[in-house]
């Protein structure tokens, strides 16, 4: 994806990666995270949070999906990259791709 001025993007170094999904959105949004709709209204929590493990970083995974109207892009490497409502594709969806 090609970052334009609205992208926020942000790396999850250790920790709960949905952590940083929400942080990223809310910013994103200029919301506070609290005004969200939950996570797990667009995908499950727990397992995004183990397909990307600190200790499984994987450059070759994608995975992409709207949240809150954004659209939310993850790589291997945990960084987090949201595209606002603005730029965004309204549909919601989820891809997940792994290239070997």
């Amino acid at each position: 994806m090609t970052d334009t001025a609205s992208d926020v993007t942000a790396v999850c170094r250790d920790g709960e990666l949905t952590s940083t999904v929400v942080s990223a959105v809310a910013e994103a949004k200029g919301v506070d995270p609290l005004e969200l709709e939950p996570l797990y209204s667009y995908v499950d929590p727990d397992a995004l949070n183990r397909l990307f493990r600190p200790s499984d970083r994987s450059t070759s995974i994608e995975f992409r999906f709207q949240f809150a109207d954004c659209v939310v892009e993850i790589s291997g490497d945990r960084e987090v990259t949201v595209t606002p409502p603005a730029a965004a594709d309204e549909s919601r969806s989820a891809v997940v791709s792994h290239a070997e």
